[in-house]
């Protein structure tokens, strides 16, 4: 006898609770000890069954007639059922009755006595073996109904193909089945399934679930049957009808928890603790049942921590227990973690094959690490072993896997982004992935109207949101300012429309904060409000309220991996650009980075703290690591802070070619005049002359108002050049700061000689006299110099 079945012993009752509509009552017989129910063959009965059956065998036509009233007892609760289940013709009556006598004969024992295995043998596990046994198959749906109502019968999965309709009416009865059955019509309808090939087989759906809990009330429904359902109803039910009917009954109120579908083939738990020590796998699962880490945090510590126990398996059994833990054996495991290849001490799974023998990401190290200072650190604070060796710092990350690992938000380049936002604005119904027709071989895949597709779109790539906030946004989360506001502190004021007002849940960082969004976002989102279908509240699981989120669609919240691997590769479609650039796959985090880098690049830009309340950081190093400058802006500001120019002085050169070719140059007369503005200096060596910012006019100087200087400026076969030479700190600060530091510099420079060898006091006394009359200039203070 089947055991596992949540309907096995169940039975049918007449009790109504209030308040809940259309509940019909059932009429059929339901006291079953008003039968005789000895299981044992009476006096008789075992020898009128062996004649009657001889009689059929020799196609007696009276065989059923003459022994009916001899086995009145059997074929009492026969009638009174069938009458029940309104069989009027006598063709199902005779039918069940014969084929009860052939059953009990074969058996040897009475209906009444029949297990789960008897009466599947009865009743054939499929209509061919029925007919073959009985020569007919129009009685079968009967005989199954007597069996589950006096005979308990409830394996009707190992039945083949069955109509749970035609069953579940002869049972229950036309007007519960109908009542049951357009119940959840409706409210499918209701909650986003009107034009789902859904609503055509939910009769089905809601029959079988009516026939596993063996009522046709709907509040009878539990979880329980819906999983034993899904667990033995694998090839004639799928999970496109069974998870519609668990989110009617969510939606009623009835159950908790919709089905999830099931999606690939996910490998169960217990393959993860595969090679770990029993000992260690205890200490594991009782941190893991204790902590008080959020479960997307302490699954993948827990995934760490049986990498760990298959280290101990291989290398050092007997470190299972961690009281048995040093600082030495601490160390071993970090030395054997920074040596470990991907595939260490790994389950070996589709993910890793293509990765297997290279070397450990710093950041899969630190996350090892950051599972053993947790699990070791709770297990001392806890009082389950004893302190002897510092967690922080036994499995303290190494300086240099910290200095691999630092934030790289990938911002997307501006053309590709300026694609991706065309396409959001401009989505249509026709962007939208088609759904295929149902057929044996093709899943149906599960899409959303284009309202919602589009508000998700819109507050993707305008938001600036984390993926789990974007999903997590509830009704009623826009809100709009109908009027001008003037900001506080100043006389600018904020025109009404020019934005609006988006709450933000709260994030792993901080509570629920509100900030300003561009109004794209809430005309998408008002749409999407309008044509939203009502949804039952669903529990968040951060805060665990009852919440009605925004994204909610057949009672079900979009999926954290929708923007990821639907709504982007659908963008990229529409917008036709690649779905991966040179910095990796376009991911919903990177329009984060994208948006941040932009406002703090505009021409109006936010400042790093206002950039961190709009992103909601809560510490000003994780906005930086967001807010990247352009290269534009950042190429820009270097032109305009002029380091070239600040460092360099460019001066006009003009060269006489004629000194050159007459070989004037080569006995040391000049040739090369550096343009001072009011005047030339004649110094082969200007460049490396401490006066050149503050000319002491000594020999080498030619003023421009003298004759000489007007000769060379007329002369003939000039060259002119742009030389440029470099400043010190000195000049620079002296051309920079202005002319009180230009006359400090000039003072310092008085004892400084001169190429020409006076210092610019003696020249300015007069000591030296400089002429301005001579071509050549003094050869010997040149030679000197």
């Amino acid at each position: 006898m089947a055991t596992d079945d949540p309907g096995r012993g169940l039975q049918v009752t007449a009790q109504r609770l209030d308040g809940i509509p259309e509940r019909p009552e059932i009429s059929w017989p339901r006291n079953l000890s008003n039968y005789d129910r000895t299981p044992q063959f009476l006096r008789q009965e075992r020898r009128i069954i062996k004649v009657a059956v001889e009689m059929r065998a020799r196609r007696n036509p009276h065989w059923l007639k003459q022994n009916h009233d001899a086995l009145a007892r059997l074929f009492r609760p026969v009638d009174e059922l069938l009458d029940y289940e309104g069989t009027r013709g006598t063709v199902a009556r005779v039918g069940v009755k014969a084929n009860l006598i052939c059953g009990m004969h074969e058996q040897r024992s009475v209906y009444w006595s029949w297990n789960e295995d008897e009466w599947l043998r009865f009743l054939g596990t499929t209509y061919r073996e029925f007919e073959g046994r009985y020569g007919q198959t129009e009685c079968r749906n009967y005989a199954i109904a007597f069996g589950y109502i006096a005979g308990n019968f409830a394996s009707l999965h190992r039945l083949g193909p069955i109509s749970s309709n035609t069953l579940c009416r002869l049972i229950f009865g036309n007007h519960a089945v109908d009542s049951a059955v357009e119940r959840c019509r409706q409210e499918l309808q209701r909650i986003g399934y009107a034009d789902s090939l859904s609503i055509k087989r939910i009769p089905s759906t809601v029959c079988k679930a009516m026939l596993a809990c063996r009522s046709p009330i709907l509040e009878d429904i539990t979880n329980a049957h819906l999983l034993w359902m899904r667990e033995n109803y694998r090839v004639r039910i799928t999970q496109e009808d069974l998870v519609p009917l668990s989110r009617i009954l969510k939606s009623l109120g009835i159950i908790v928890q919709a089905l999830e579908p099931r999606i690939g083939c996910r490998k169960p738990d217990q393959d993860a603790s595969i090679g770990v020590p029993p000992e260690w796998k205890k200490w594991v699962d009782r941190w893991r049942t204790t902590t008080t880490l959020e479960p997307g945090s302490y699954r993948g510590l827990t995934y760490c921590l049986l990498k760990v126990g298959r280290w101990i398996n291989q290398q050092r059994p007997d470190l299972a227990q961690p009281s048995a833990w040093t600082y030495g054996t601490a160390s071993d495991y970090v030395a054997a973690l920074m040596r470990a290849n991907v595939g260490d001490w790994s389950v070996v799974n589709r993910a890793l094959k293509n990765r297997l023998g290279k070397p450990l990401a710093p950041r899969s190290i630190a996350q090892s690490l950051s599972a053993m200072r947790s699990f070791f650190g709770d297990c001392q604070e806890w009082g389950w072993i004893k302190r002897q060796f510092d967690p922080r710092r036994a499995f303290r990350t190494p300086r240099s896997i910290i200095a691999k690992i630092r934030i790289n938000p990938r911002v997307i380049q501006d053309d590709i982004w300026a694609k991706l936002l065309w396409a959001g604005l401009n989505l249509t119904e026709g962007d939208l992935p088609k759904m295929p027709q149902r057929t044996s071989s093709t899943k149906i895949s599960f899409f959303y109207p284009c309202e919602l597709v589009r508000a998700v779109a819109i507050s993707w790539l305008f938001g600036g949101l984390r993926n789990d906030e974007l999903v997590r946004l509830r009704v009623g989360c826009i809100r709009w300012q109908r009027e001008d506001v003037t900001i506080p502190g100043t006389i600018d004021v904020l025109p009404k429309d020019a934005v609006c007002w988006l709450d933000v849940p709260v994030n792993k960082t901080q509570p629920q904060f509100t900030k300003p969004v561009d109004r794209p976002i809430g005309d998408a989102i008002a749409i999407w409000e309008a044509a939203r279908p009502k949804q039952p509240p669903a529990r968040d699981r951060k805060t665990a309220e009852l919440v009605d989120f925004l994204f909610s669609y057949r009672t079900k919240r979009i999926g954290r991996f929708y923007i990821n691997q639907r709504l982007i590769p659908m963008l990229c479609r529409k917008a036709n650009v690649p779905e991966k650039d040179a910095r990796g796959s376009l991911t919903s985090h990177r329009a984060r980075s994208t948006i941040a880098s932009q406002l703090f690049n505009s021409k109006e830009p936010l400042t790093l703290f206002e950039l961190q309340e709009w992103l909601g950081h809560r510490d000003p190093a994780s906005t930086q690591a967001y807010a990247k400058v352009s290269p534009t802006k950042l190429a820009k500001k270097y032109s305009e802070a002029g380091y070239f120019e600040r460092n360099m002085r460019t001066v006009e050169v003009l060269l006489d070619r004629d000194a050159i070719v007459s070989g004037a140059a080569a006995r040391d007369e000049p040739w090369r005049y550096y343009d001072l503005g009011h005047g030339f200096c004649t110094n082969a060596y200007f460049v490396q002359c401490p006066h050149r910012m503050a000319c002491a006019k000594c020999s080498f100087y030619v003023p421009k108002v003298s004759a000489r200087g007007q000769l060379i400026e007329g002369r003939e076969n000039l060259e002119l050049m742009l030389q440029r030479i470099p400043l010190t700190d000195e000049e620079r600060t002296a051309v920079e700061e202005g002319s009180v530091l230009f006359e400090q510099m000039c003072q310092r420079l008085a004892d400084v000689p001169t190429p020409a060898g006076p210092t610019p006091k003696q020249i300015s006394a007069g000591l030296v006299e400089i002429s301005t009359t001579s071509v050549n200039p003094n050869k010997n203070s040149r030679k000197k110099r």
